[in-house]
């Protein structure tokens, strides 16, 4: 078995006509029944997610921020963890039998060290529910919540403290999901090393904010990168997981293409093979499940095969 084990994508699939984003409302529509009808659609249409990722054996997969619409809401009406638990472990139990591994990825709009308390409070409790979706699966904390870094007023030490500061508000299970990441604008992978350290975290590598936010670790050799982050997974964490996605040549630096460049995708996968260290690989690309499955060439020279590998059902 070589040092990639799972490929995946975020939120939905293309390749299926059947399935849709999560369905959500606004919120004086949020009445308790119409978020029973959004929720029973929303989990029938993860389960069936599921099951397609397993025929095409992808591995990794990132639920829908409004997966529960209104989840954190401090207004939402309906005790929605009672009353779906019981369908929840069933999904849950569902991406276990099938190997898959889960995550959320927290919006732009979750700052944990933001100046202002309502913010890091909202902020807080995203994670939280996020998390609660991934305890009520029964999925254990390598199933994670991603989070960036936040902003780095008024100077990036002080925004490093109280990013850590706000995540010892977390409840301890909500905490343990948390994974940083870098980002493309404000902290490069070497502060968010950093920063994951000071707080007892795992880190993510995203391969493209790192092209464009490069910071100290710029011309720094791609495997030693790898070694520095992975370093920051434990046994209980799970093993490390990597965000891989090209540059959109029409749009800002960052911005995410419908495709993956094979010849990156080759070159950046032979060198993380060079550590000997097993690691999950997150597609970001428009395409979705689409470009991983015009991936494959490359991931099978890698060990990982994508594409049909059980009949429909």
């Amino acid at each position: 078995m070589g040092a990639l084990r799972r490929v995946g994508y975020a939120c939905m699939p293309l390749g299926y006509a059947a399935i849709r984003s999560p369905r959500t409302t606004v919120l004086r529509l949020a009445t308790p029944e119409k978020l029973r009808e959004l929720i029973q659609w929303n989990i029938g249409n993860l389960e069936e997610t599921l099951r397609y990722n397993a025929r095409q054996n992808f591995g990794l997969f990132r639920i829908g921020t409004q997966f529960i619409p209104f989840g954190s809401h401090p207004e939402n009406p309906l005790a929605w963890q009672e009353e779906f638990g019981a369908e929840l472990r069933r999904v849950g139990d569902l991406a276990r039998s099938l190997g898959l591994r889960l995550s959320f990825h927290t919006t732009n709009y979750v700052l944990l060290n933001s100046l202002r308390e309502s913010v890091v409070h909202a902020g807080l409790a995203e994670i939280e529910y996020q998390s609660r979706v991934l305890d009520l699966m029964g999925l254990d904390a390598s199933h994670r919540v991603v989070v960036h870094a936040g902003i780095r007023r008024p100077e990036a030490s002080v925004a490093r403290a109280r990013f850590c500061q706000a995540l010892d508000q977390l409840s301890e299970g909500a905490r343990r999901r948390v994974v940083i990441e870098n980002d493309e604008k404000q902290w490069s992978a070497d502060e968010v090393a950093l920063t994951a350290r000071d707080a007892g975290i795992p880190m993510v590598f995203d391969t493209l904010h790192h092209q464009v936010c490069g910071g100290a670790w710029r011309d720094r050799p791609l495997a030693e990168i790898l070694a520095s982050v992975f370093d920051t997974w434990c046994d209980e964490d799970g093993i490390p997981k990597v965000h891989f996605s090209s540059q959109d040549p029409a749009k800002r630096p960052g911005a995410h293409g419908d495709e993956v460049d094979p010849e990156e995708l080759e070159a950046f996968l032979a060198q993380a093979e060079t550590l000997g260290r097993p690691f999950d690989l997150m597609i970001e690309a428009k395409a979705k499940d689409l470009a991983v499955l015009h991936a494959a060439p490359v991931l099978a020279r890698h060990g990982v095969r994508v594409g049909p590998q059980r009949p429909e059902s």
